[in-house]
């Protein structure tokens, strides 16, 4: 096998200006760097990762978090985002799930005296105060993507609720739903996840569009734990909206996957949607468009990788122009959604 000295000869170099020429670190003329480039090409010689992690002090390892399986829709495509940045910038991508609050506990705890990535992502999850707290003491970059604040994170990325909310309400208000609702997710015991902002940010831009309380229904979400299955939870939601006295003639629901469930659940027992119950969804999934859903998008993939360029920027030592970005969901019109 080809050397690190078998290039070094052959391009009448050190064997440490060929490493600093390969890893693109250290005083190098751009001359000598291509003809080192030149020489372990034709060799067929590659700098071993390690060695280069070892020289540099780098473990070229980025740490992202979820607190789901990989596969679904948000976590999948938020991460193949992140993984484009990431490969192109010579940065392995690691996957961690932590599935309970003990699982994060023992995550966070273990982070001051962990050198195992040089930065990490977050995914969804709401932190507490001290786990803020060894963010902020971390001597590594974290990013929050689709976080539910920016305490403790060197920059986050995340879609407005508030106005994503707005232009829901401002939706069923226009098409003369007088008796409006939003139909919350079943709730992880262990986690808050941003999603749950949505149900207070529909409240708010309600109330301040001039939506009585009586004209407003929080269905709020039960513990996932007390279901069987997802369907079940969905036939729980369904069965809590039709029995309500004052029925709303329409409603916001926290995911996609959640409110296209909840449509066909609905339909099942002989409830028109949208003529009897408009149906406004969050996510603008695979499915969606299927499924004629009228719904809020967002863009997971964008999200990822624009949080792991704000990751690699902060690795390479850079100051960020914009830490928090905030996103905005643009309303998509479809069948679900009608005039009363």
């Amino acid at each position: 096998m080809t050397s690190l000295k078998d290039v070094a000869q052959a391009a009448g170099v050190s064997e440490s200006t060929v490493s600093r020429a390969l890893r693109g670190t250290g005083r190098v003329s751009a001359a000598t760097r291509a003809r080192v480039q030149e020489v372990a090409d034709r060799l067929h010689f590659t700098l071993s990762r390690s060695a280069s992690s070892l020289a540099s002090g780098k473990t070229m390892r980025v740490t992202m978090v979820f607190t789901d399986s990989l596969n679904t829709w948000f976590n999948s495509a938020a991460m193949q985002g992140a993984y484009e940045v990431l490969s192109d910038a010579g940065y392995d991508l690691v996957p961690l799930i932590v599935r309970t609050q003990a699982d994060l506990r023992r995550f966070f705890d273990q982070l001051p005296g962990n050198r195992n990535a040089d930065g990490m992502i977050v995914v969804s999850i709401m932190l507490d105060q001290q786990q803020v707290g060894i963010l902020e003491d971390l001597t590594i970059p974290s990013v929050g993507l689709d976080a539910r604040a920016v305490g403790g994170y060197s920059a986050t990325v995340r879609v407005d609720d508030m106005n994503a909310m707005r232009q829901a309400v401002q939706l069923l208000n226009s098409l003369g739903h007088k008796r409006i609702g939003f139909v919350e997710m079943p709730d992880n015991p262990d986690f808050q996840f941003s999603a749950k902002l949505r149900s207070g940010a529909f409240l708010d831009a309600a109330r301040s569009m001039g939506y009585e309380e009586d004209d407003l229904s929080l269905f709020e979400g039960r513990d996932f734990g007390k279901f069987r299955s997802f369907q079940d939870a969905v036939s729980e939601a369904a069965n809590r909206i039709i029995s309500k006295r004052e029925r709303p003639t329409a409603v916001c629901v926290e995911t996609d996957d959640f409110a296209i469930a909840l449509m066909y659940a609905l339909r099942k027992v002989g409830l028109r949607v949208p003529e009897d119950l408009a149906i406004v969804g969050f996510d603008d999934n695979a499915l969606s468009s299927m499924a004629e859903l009228t719904t809020l998008h967002q863009d997971p993939q964008l999200m990822g990788r624009m949080s792991a360029e704000k990751l690699v920027t902060l690795m390479q030592g850079k100051t960020l122009a914009d830490p928090h970005s905030m996103l905005q969901a643009s309303l998509i019109l479809r069948a679900t959604a009608t005039r009363v």
